[in-house]
């Protein structure tokens, strides 16, 4: 039978916990522990006292801990026998081998756990997988941020929407939840290789402590800290939220990724509660992604909406980009401002104009983003000269735009040309809330 002391155990196995060979480990990431990363005597007088405590009374055996790579890495000892440990995982319809975040389905285990047992199963995962950094979107003092983080390794976007749902079910409510997708991670670059950023499941401290706790003293002290200090009041349930307009998604060149689960794969999203929707979230705001979809042509960029680079290499994005759709068009250039640039009403059409001349001028960058504020680069820039090529006669042409003095160029486009709402018409087909490529 699941008491609170197992449920908490199989939380935290589910949450960050890999079984092999008749054994466990379970990693406690303390880089991502809370204001102060470097709370060693609480942490390990928790694991050596608490959580230890729990192993030997749930299942007759004792755990210790190492320490490497900023993680807190908790093992059994004395040869330990396992077996009711994973028949309990079996019983709650959970996986015993392998890592268990892989391919953990929660369906069984929400039917089953009841009343406290859910919260201390809730609390091994959140001690396991909640991350307090400041790093966070809306991380400020007046709006610290509780992020439950889930690698993207995983692929498992069935499990972050259903215990997404689930918190939903307990009263919790979600700031924003981020998917391990192309259209969350590069909506704008179509060839940026790093979008495998994982998923994110974020509140608002106190919507988090409403109803949700961290059984780790340095997490729950810490967390404690923060909920004093907020100000901002969470926003209103997810089903009853309002979408402003959302920004334009590229179609990426991993759009058809086999890491992808087929839900997933080979579609665009344009907010993450489309995702919530497509994958049958009881709490997305349908209508709101209906109303959205309906106008899908406004929001995707068949031809790149942005790539940034050399000028060797982004000139040949320019060139293959114009044979292939635009061969016989003749390339015309200029030297222009980035006053006159930003002025002028057609290029007010190019969605990226500002970002791309401020990866031309910025003094620094951050791996092939600007650094230091857009607004200030743009106006101590104001009078610099930059060369634009674009295609005679072409509604809307797609621009290369090169700094020949740091070899940066930029190619953008813009969403209302002839040319991208003809791609769209012949390479997008939607059903339903879906938004297939073709």
């Amino acid at each position: 039978m699941i008491n609170h002391e197992k449920a908490y155990i199989l939380g935290l196995l589910v949450g960050n916990g890999t079984i092999a060979n008749n054994t466990f480990i379970i990693k406690l990431p303390f880089n991502k522990w809370g204001m102060d990363p470097h709370k060693m005597s609480e942490i390990a007088r928790d694991i050596l006292t608490k959580i230890s405590n729990m192993f030997n009374k749930s299942y007759n055996f004792p755990i210790n801990y190492e320490i490497g790579n900023n993680e807190w890495i908790i093992k059994p000892i004395d040869n330990a026998d396992i077996k009711l440990l994973k028949e309990d995982l079996k019983n709650l319809g959970l996986p015993a081998e392998g890592f268990l975040l892989k391919t953990a389905d929660l369906s069984t285990a929400k039917k089953i756990l009841t009343g406290i047992n859910v919260e201390n199963f809730l609390s091994g995962i959140f001690d396991t997988r909640c991350s307090l950094a400041k790093s966070h979107r809306r991380f400020t003092d007046e709006a610290p941020i509780v992020s439950l983080e889930i690698p993207g390794s995983t692929e498992n976007f069935k499990f972050v929407n259903a215990l997404c749902s689930w918190l939903a079910d307990l009263g919790t409510i979600t700031d924003q939840i981020l998917y391990n997708h192309p259209n969350q991670h590069s909506a704008a670059d179509p060839n940026y290789k790093g979008w495998k950023k994982g998923f994110k499941i974020r509140f608002l401290v106190s919507s988090f402590l409403a109803k949700n706790s961290f059984v780790l003293k340095a997490k729950a002290v810490d967390v404690s800290k923060l909920n004093k200090i907020q100000e901002k009041n969470e926003q209103v349930p997810c089903s009853k939220r309002k979408i402003r307009k959302p920004s334009p998604v590229c179609i990426h060149s991993e759009i058809n990724s086999s890491t992808l689960p087929v839900s997933v794969r080979n579609k665009l999203f344009f907010h993450y509660h489309h995702y919530c929707a497509v994958l049958g979230c009881k709490y997305a705001p349908i209508n709101e992604i209906k109303s959205i979809v309906a106008k899908y042509n406004e929001y995707i960029f068949a031809l790149p909406r942005m790539e940034k680079g050399n000028i060797e290499d982004i000139t040949e994005v320019f060139s293959k980009i114009s044979k292939k759709y635009l061969k016989g068009k003749k390339v015309i250039s200029r030297d222009i401002s980035v006053v006159n640039a930003i002025n002028a009403s057609t290029m007010k059409e190019y969605l990226e104009l500002e970002q791309a001349i401020a990866f031309l001028f910025s003094k620094k960058l951050n791996g092939k983003r600007h650094s230091g504020a857009k607004e200030l680069i743009l106006s101590e820039n104001s009078k610099e000269l930059f060369k634009q090529y674009e295609l005679e006669g072409t509604h809307l042409s797609p621009i290369l735009m090169v700094n020949e003095k740091n070899d940066r160029a930029v190619f953008i486009s813009a969403i209302q040309s002839k040319l991208n709402q003809e791609l769209i018409k012949k390479h997008i087909q939607v059903n339903g809330l879906e938004v297939n490529i073709v």
